[in-house]
């Protein structure tokens, strides 16, 4: 059998991925990173399932504050989704130079998100580069509820595969 890299990587491109900021963490110490690989996995009880790279800022956030905030991005919002590229941290209200609030959990809701999501870490599975988060979902919000949301096939941009 001949394994065909290529084809792999094409195949897995073609999966459709949002794209959201994902933060974690409290005050000063509050990170969040672009993150496409998540998906929901149960309705009973709400999970989300992802996947963060493992030796990042927001994957050691994670699981030691064991809660998240997903901000979806905006469907034309590539200048969000870009810019948290590298990890974006709070300055006064604003949170990697965009307006945003603080939820009690810790993380950050952009303002400019359609909608979001809190969420309780409950697995953590150590494998892999990317590291698999599940996490239950426990309060959400919507901003814009005409807004559709950032599909990572949609940017241009390749991550993955």
């Amino acid at each position: 059998m001949t394994f065909n890299l290529e084809a792999k990587k094409h195949t897995l491109r073609l999966f459709h991925h949002n794209v959201a900021i994902v933060s974690s963490g409290k005050g000063a110490n509050t990170v969040g990173a672009t993150v496409t690989w998540f998906t929901q996995s149960s309705f009973k009880p709400p999970l989300v399932t992802m996947a963060v790279k493992a030796d990042s800022r927001l994957y050691e956030a994670i699981s030691s504050n064991k809660n998240l905030i997903i901000s979806l991005v905006s469907k034309n919002d590539k200048g969000l989704a870009g810019a948290f590229f590298k990890p974006g941290s709070w300055d006064n209200e604003t949170f990697g130079g965009f307006p945003a609030k603080a939820h009690e959990l810790g993380g950050a809701i952009l303002d400019s998100s359609p909608a979001w999501l809190a969420c309780e870490v409950k697995t953590i599975v150590e494998e892999g580069d990317h590291h698999i988060i599940i996490s239950q979902v426990v309060d959400s919000g919507i901003h814009k509820e005409e807004e559709q949301a950032m599909c990572l096939s949609e940017t241009g941009w390749h991550y993955g595969g």
